[in-house]
């Protein structure tokens, strides 16, 4: 039996252009949490950060990072 996929949410930064990730996790609220941390330590600004949801394979979340950078 196959089994469900979960949503994964994955924290991304854009760095010299590109979009890499960050940090990932099941609950959104996680990741939203360590998004905050970014930008409050200055880290990053909000407009260079985003949030995806995805499936939770390294697959499914590599191939919405590559069509982010425009290679998918």
């Amino acid at each position: 039996m196959a089994r469900k996929p979960r949503k994964y949410h994955t924290l991304l930064a854009l760095i010299d252009g590109r979009w890499g990730i960050q940090f990932g996790a099941y609950e959104r609220g996680d990741v939203m949490a360590e998004r905050a941390a970014y930008i409050e330590n200055g880290e990053a600004k909000a407009k260079e950060l985003k949030v995806i949801t995805t499936g939770d394979t390294q697959a499914e979340i590599n191939a919405a990072v590559a069509k982010l950078n425009g290679e998918g």
